[in-house]
């Protein structure tokens, strides 16, 4: 990967331009033409390193619950759970991990009664109750913003606030859910598959839906400022981008040290999620912070900067053992059957 690449991916994970050239914007800012953006966003992505390029929706917002979950699965039921969660639509990442609670899942449905009813059914196969849903009691920040600077380039915590909510306590799980149009959930049912191969994707988004460009820009520039679409721009795949090693590392932090101590964290570049979820009877935890890097050693000295500038001295990492599933929640689906 050379250095337009990587200037290439440093903007376009984050700050996708919503305009009608997109790549003439892009080439601009990485020194190269607007074919030659084009060529190699397009080369990137039939390499499998961007996954997908489009919107990364905020469930809460569109009406959904989400929810981490955490199960206790033994070697011989790892395959069965695996495979019935692989089939479970609002599934979208499931991940092996070193601990006794060894299988972390992420579960997005319409309603709180559609979790509880997956759950059960995840319960039912593992034969035991020991699933557990640990929702959101606060977001801090939701990142994923890979640094593809050299090693040396490294960011300090108090320059970077990537991601961080601007009301005073982060967003917190009870705030009221958009209701969207009609209109706004057929562009979503777009905006949350691959954009186009094209120049000019959202004039080829615009004939798929028989609107004009500028309805298309328009409503799409409005769902990323009402905080519908959390980001807009390239979901890449983080092991074939360098980043092959990542660790969950979480920390028991008490309450009343809680919103501070979360800003401090998601101030890491570093640290692509960083959420306050509740607590188990054997697990202490309370703030979640979800770590990529290029090494083992690259998580864990990330996790030591964060010991040291929060003073938490306490924390566990839950590295990754194998990833079982990865994928885009897909949205108002049900309402197109």
């Amino acid at each position: 990967m050379d250095t337009v690449e990587r200037e290439l991916l440093n903007t376009i994970q984050t700050n996708f331009p919503i305009m009608p050239r997109p790549f003439q914007s892009l080439g601009e800012r990485a020194g190269v033409s607007e074919e030659e953006a084009w060529e190699r966003v397009t080369k990137l992505r039939q390499e499998g390193i961007i996954r997908r390029l489009g919107g990364v929706f905020d469930s809460h917002r569109l009406g959904y619950h989400s929810t981490l979950c955490a199960a206790k699965v033994p070697q011989e039921k790892i395959s069965d759970v695996a495979e019935l969660l692989m089939e479970t639509p609002g599934v979208t990442h499931n991940y092996l991990r070193e601990h006794d609670y060894n299988m972390w899942f992420t579960l997005i449905a319409p309603s709180k009664e559609e979790v509880e009813q997956i759950l059960n059914k995840v319960r039912s196969v593992l034969g035991s109750d020991q699933v557990y849903s640990l929702p959101a009691v606060r977001l801090f920040k939701i990142s994923v913003d890979f640094n593809f600077k050299n090693k040396t380039e490294k960011s300090k915590p108090e320059l970077r606030n990537i991601g961080l909510q601007k009301t005073p306590g982060a967003w917190r799980r009870g705030e009221q859910a958009v209701v969207l149009s009609e209109q706004e959930k057929a562009l979503v049912r777009v905006l949350q598959v691959d954009l186009p191969y094209s120049l000019t994707p959202f004039a080829e988004i615009a004939q798929m839906l028989q609107w004009t460009e500028n309805e298309v820009l328009e409503l799409t520039r409005s769902l990323l400022e009402r905080g519908l679409i959390r980001r807009f721009g390239a979901v890449l795949r983080h092991q074939k981008a360098g980043f092959t090693a990542n660790a969950m590392g979480v920390w028991p932090v008490p309450e009343d040290q809680a919103h501070e101590i979360g800003k401090k964290m998601s101030a890491f570049r570093e640290v692509s999620h960083c959420y306050q979820r509740p607590t188990l009877p054997d697990w202490p935890y309370t703030l979640f912070t979800m770590i990529h890097g290029q090494s083992v050693e690259d998580c864990q000295n990330v996790m030591e900067r964060i010991s040291e500038e929060t003073g938490i001295k306490e924390y566990r990492m839950l590295f990754s053992k194998a990833e079982l599933k990865k994928s885009s929640m897909q949205y108002f689906m049900e309402e197109n059957d």
